[in-house]
């Protein structure tokens, strides 16, 4: 009896140790993940705000701001430019309110306000006074510029506000269209979604930790690293494909930007596949461009040979790999030639392929692309001088 005493004693503490690692875990990730989340959500609203704000703004003829600031209702227009504003801010019920200022040294001048359940609207051409939070802002406003958006908890209460400027044909800021989010309602999204997902990891955390010897790298994580090698890979011929090369194009780009840039492009175009494939059937269209595949590989490299295409493939090379990547293109075109030399072999696997080289210059190349180009031009020329050299 003290011995199963003692083993269920062991294994509480065990569990107790397990559930202590993962209430540290949950508290630790519920702070940080509210502050990264309420951020995002910040900065989310942000960018709705600007894109609420630039669609009222189109309504909004920056030439008649005066007029409608002087007449309000009786300005030609003015009644159904407002009518556009209730209609877009009802399309979006998380904001608060919008409204049209024309900020001047002696106050907001309303031009468009909107009513609200508990804020009735101002009415065009008055003038509203600047709270607090604008005092870090005004000099901005009152030339017109873009400014950040606010936080502030005055008046009209805890609020994200974002202000858009409408310019006229002149390039003078004839007024602000603003945009308003509750913060308060921000927090309490905060809240509710960072609980949610720290009871639901909570869940997760123990049923992992009960059952993760079940998780074997054999099961998950070489399968895992099989699908995504797949991926970028050609399934005929078993090189990269053309998402890997876009990857490495990505990589070569910043090289440019950086000054650092070294490499060079090879383009391959495999001649006469159509032929084969009508004459001998697509399977021997597939042994025929294996086989010249095959061919790039040991010259240059499976690591170095990307299909571009249906029987386009592409060759990279980098850095010290330039020394040698004239002798590597020679060797590859001699390798051509004596495959389709070869008597012996069946005519699907007497290969030809044409075959171009352009490096990079920072001198006449903007761009990967531009590299890319003056290779396919010089694949295109050998591969003219190939079609003038043929007697069949």
């Amino acid at each position: 009896m003290r011995r199963r005493t003692k083993q269920f004693s062991m294994r509480t503490r065990i569990f107790v140790a397990m559930l202590s690692c993962v209430v540290v875990v949950i508290i630790t990730f519920a702070v940080t993940s509210s502050t990264m989340f309420k951020q995002y959500e910040v900065e989310d609203c942000i960018e709705y705000a600007h894109g609420i704000c630039n669609l009222a703004a189109d309504e909004i003829d920056p030439a008649k701001v005066s007029e409608y600031i002087a007449r309000g209702h009786n300005a030609p227009g003015y009644d159904q430019v407002l009518d556009k504003l209730y209609r877009l801010r009802a399309a979006y019920p998380d904001v608060e309110y919008l409204y049209v200022y024309q900020i001047q040294p002696d106050g907001c001048h309303v031009v468009f306000d909107l009513d609200t359940d508990e804020v009735p609207a101002s009415e065009p051409g008055e003038v509203v006074d600047f709270d607090s939070s604008f005092s870090d802002y005004l000099d901005e406003l009152l030339a017109g510029k873009e400014v950040e958006p606010v936080i502030s908890n005055d008046t009209f209460g805890y609020l994200l506000t974002v202000y858009h400027p409408v310019y006229d044909e002149d390039g003078i800021c004839q007024c602000y269209v603003a945009v308003d989010f509750l913060m308060g309602e921000i927090d309490e999204y905060v809240r509710s979604v960072v609980l949610s997902v720290a009871a639901a990891s909570a869940i997760f955390l123990l049923v992992f930790c009960v059952a993760g010897y079940f998780i074997t790298e054999r099961r998950i994580v070489r399968p895992m690293a099989h699908v995504e090698d797949q991926a970028y890979r050609d399934a005929l011929t078993g090189v990269q494909n053309k998402a890997a090369y876009e990857e490495r194009a990505e990589r070569l780009a910043q090289g440019i930007e950086n000054d650092s840039a070294v490499f060079a492009i090879l383009m391959i175009d495999v001649n006469y596949l159509k032929r084969v494939n009508d004459t001998y059937g697509h399977e021997k269209g597939d042994t025929y461009l294996k086989t010249c595949c095959s061919l790039m590989c040991d010259v240059f490299g499976t690591e170095r040979v990307y299909r571009f295409g249906g029987d386009e493939f592409l060759v990279v090379l980098e850095g010290n790999e330039l020394v040698h990547a004239s002798d590597m293109l020679y060797d590859f075109k001699k390798a051509v030639r004596a495959q389709a030399a070869n008597s012996s072999l069946n005519e699907w696997e007497r290969v030809s392929a044409a075959a171009g080289m352009a490096v990079y210059d920072p001198k006449d190349d903007d761009c990967v692309q531009d590299v890319l180009k003056r290779a396919d031009n010089e694949m295109y020329q050998n591969k003219k001088a190939m079609k003038a050299q043929r007697t069949d």
